[in-house]
């Protein structure tokens, strides 16, 4: 019995990490051309120093934010979401369901916690809007977006897939292409694969308890 109990915890451990380990942020091409560019992170855009400290040295333009839900499903994610800085002569706003920041113009290098969203599947809706000229693009038309748009959202998905980095370039000096107009991180959150050995250990103590008892 208490050989088969083991089996079963075990089976359900590996099963949620390899789940978790399929989860995440994913960059899609939705319209089907070869249109994706990837940029290192240009001399100009201000934070660049601190980008590359933290591991993000370019971005893809040409693409969209999808995400694959993990074993749980959709509905047992969240989608934390941070600002990190910003540098525009415009009011830029980002909005993501519920979640929504504006930024003045300009903001010093630092995470600031805006909100949490539920998860979903599939290519995300979120929106960047330079609001001092009423000019929006959604991450689905950021699919067709290059180094010569007005205005673009350059991309980056960490090698786990858990964070995903949004670099919005809001056409204030025209085409500078810089992508440090307001600077996104988006961070998968699952339930911790440490619940699973909590459940695991009380089932073992349940098990040790009633064979305690019946050896009583």
């Amino acid at each position: 019995m208490r050989h088969n109990l083991v089996a079963a915890i075990t089976a359900s451990a590996a099963l949620g990490f390899a789940g978790i380990a399929n989860a995440g942020f994913v960059l899609i091409d939705t319209n089907g051309e070869p249109r994706t560019t990837v940029s290192p992170i240009p001399t100009n855009n201000d934070f660049r120093a601190e980008l590359v400290a933290a591991g993000i040295s370019q971005f893809d333009l040409g693409t969209s934010l999808s995400v694959t839900p993990g074993p749980a499903g959709a509905s047992e994610y969240f989608i934390d979401v941070e600002v990190f800085g910003a540098e525009a002569g415009y009011a830029n706003r980002f909005e993501m369901g519920s979640v929504s920041f504006t930024s003045p113009g300009n903001l010093s290098w630092g995470s600031r916690f805006v909100g949490t969203t539920p998860g979903g599947s599939g290519v995300m809706d979120f929106e960047f809007c330079a609001l001092t000229i009423s000019a929006c693009i959604s991450n689905a038309q950021n699919d067709n977006t290059g180094m010569d748009s007005a205005q673009s959202i350059g991309m980056w998905v960490s090698g786990d897939g858990n964070s995903a980095w949004l670099l919005w370039d809001d056409s204030g000096a025209r085409q500078d292409d810089n992508h440090d107009d307001l600077i996104i991180r988006l961070t998968y959150r699952v339930p911790e694969p440490a619940t699973l050995g909590l459940l695991g250990l009380g089932l073992l103590g349940l098990g040790a308890v009633r064979r305690k008892r019946r050896t009583a």
